[in-house]
């Protein structure tokens, strides 16, 4: 009779057992289930990252194709010596009369820009100026058409020193020009951009210049660095 007893209570304790692991698992699986219907859980996702430019850096470019590569340019060519020209051209002869050689101006030197003279002009016609500014040459006469051969001169060529200082433009100096051909110019005095004060009278003048200087005497600038 004990046995059965004891079985019929383990039985039973057993039973409390199992019925209470049923009542938890209910009310976790109620937790649960509540919880999934009033806060769901945020689904993740993926957010692009923001576009922005590249920088185009010497670094990030691809080789250039081999046939974009620039090259060096080329020497430029040499000045032709008397023995590339033919002999009836001006180069083959000495010039005459010889250029004169252009003096050093005085320390102090009066002067006045020729960009600045220009503006004024009307009130300076007929006196005697005293300006500055470079010197250049302006083509007054042409003759011959076409391109010579190579070593020919074909071209005869008429031109005017002039006084350049911008933005006033040229000044004509009157009676100093130059005359030559393909191979060389023949010039009262060197024009090769040197720095100079120009003195003489201002006149009108015809053609596509304004003005002119009459009797224009030159005298270089001394542009050497002062230390």
């Amino acid at each position: 009779m004990k046995l059965p007893a004891l079985f019929s209570l383990f039985g039973a304790s057993r039973s409390v057992q199992l019925a209470s692991l049923a009542v938890a698992g209910g009310l976790g699986l109620g937790c649960e289930s509540t919880d999934a219907s009033d806060n769901p859980r945020p689904v993740a996702t993926a957010k692009p990252h923001p576009a922005f430019p590249t920088p185009n850096t010497q670094e990030m470019r691809s080789d250039p194709e081999p046939s974009q590569v620039r090259a060096d340019p080329p020497p430029p060519p040499k000045p032709r010596d008397k023995k590339d020209w033919d002999a009836s051209c001006m180069i083959q002869r000495a010039c005459s009369p010889e250029p004169k050689e252009i003096p050093f101006c005085d320390a102090n030197a009066p002067q006045k820009p020729w960009s600045e003279a220009a503006a004024e002009g009307d009130a300076l016609l007929g006196k005697a100026i005293a300006v500055s500014g470079t010197l250049g040459l302006s083509l007054t006469n042409k003759t011959g058409a076409g391109k010579c051969a190579p070593g020919v001169c074909c071209h005869k060529l008429d031109m005017q020193i002039v006084l350049v200082s911008e933005p006033g433009g040229s000044l004509p100096l009157r009676g100093l020009t130059c005359s030559g051909d393909d191979s060389t110019l023949c010039c009262r005095v060197p024009a090769e951009g040197q720095a100079v004060i120009a003195t003489g009278k201002l006149e009108k003048a015809g053609g596509t210049s304004k003005w002119q200087l009459a009797g224009a005497k030159l005298c270089l600038i001394d542009t050497t660095p002062r230390h």
